[in-house]
């Protein structure tokens, strides 16, 4: 598995990356047609535009996609609520529709209409709240004052059981993804590990044939991705406790930062200590200083 692949989640490699880097699947495909209600049978209607961070733009999100010819849908995967969702959405389409009309840029300035895909935007929240079926979060919330001409909405779908019935009633893959996740989640409440409680998941999933060829063909890169995934979870509220207390404690603005350093490097120590990733993952990732992954690296 690639060093770019273990920070990828299951989810956007389940619907997307496990049939090859690039080429929509026929689990997309369905997802797709769940959420627009139509019936196409090929996912050669798909074309993936997910931003990667590339062309001069270090702009990355999950999944997103021309669906057909006329809509453009953009997918997260969440396992907390972030009420900003919009707001980054936001971001995500601007740069989207910026290299659509690239090619043509000129054009924007003549008398003639550019089409643009119709945007939908869809969260498909995996954590343990189970107060909402289906959310709708609105770019206008964060507005100081109403009645602004400018909006977004973002459908955030509940994946726990019992949620969002009929979208896994239409989607079968999706349907079967949350039951993964549940016993992933089910396990970890009985406190196993995240290898020991994905391991269990993927086993039980097996004997009941659901994700079969998914799991059959990726099991070893699920266990990287639902642990390099879930420790990064674990890590940022842990880190965000540490650089709060230590703050707290000595009553200085800038404990916050310095305990989450301090932290970031042991629990990056650990995550290397356990297998779950290489150094190699650390440093292709640019999000670590020379300085910092010199510090992490020390035994």
């Amino acid at each position: 598995m690639g060093n770019t692949q273990i920070r990828d989640t299951v989810f956007r490699h389940y619907f997307n990356g496990g049939s090859g880097q690039g080429r929509p699947n026929s689990r997309l495909l369905s997802l797709g047609n769940a959420l627009r209600g139509t019936g196409y049978e090929s996912p050669e209607i798909i074309r993936l535009n997910t931003l990667d961070g590339s062309f001069f733009s270090s702009i990355k999100n999950d999944i997103s996609m021309c669906f057909g010819d006329t809509c453009l849908i953009l997918i997260e995967h969440q396992s907390t609520i972030n009420w900003n969702m919009p707001l980054r959405l936001l971001n995500y389409v601007n740069e989207l529709y910026r290299r659509f009309i690239q090619p043509f840029y000129r054009k924007i300035y003549e008398k003639t209409l550019i089409r643009l895909p119709a945007p939908e935007f869809h969260v498909f929240y995996d954590g343990e709240q189970k107060d909402f079926d289906h959310e709708l979060l609105r770019l206008s919330s964060a507005f100081a004052q109403p009645g602004s001409d400018l909006e977004l909405v973002v459908h955030c779908h509940n994946l726990n059981p019992g949620m969002s019935r009929e979208l896994k009633r239409k989607c079968r893959p999706l349907r079967e993804y949350s039951i993964f996740s549940a016993q992933f989640k089910k396990y970890q409440r009985q406190k196993m590990s995240i290898t020991a409680s994905t391991q269990k998941a993927i086993d039980f999933c097996r004997r009941h044939k659901i994700m079969a060829d998914y799991l059959e063909n990726n099991e070893s890169e699920v266990i990287d991705m639902f642990g390099f995934e879930w420790n990064e979870q674990e890590e940022r509220q842990a880190l965000l406790e540490a650089g709060e207390a230590r703050g707290e404690a000595r009553g200085e603005a800038r404990g916050k930062a310095i305990g989450i350093k301090l932290g970031k490097i042991t629990s990056l120590r650990d995550l290397l200590a356990d297998g779950l990733i290489t150094m190699d993952a650390l440093k292709s990732s640019g999000r670590y200083s020379p300085e910092e992954l010199a510090a992490i690296s020390k035994p």
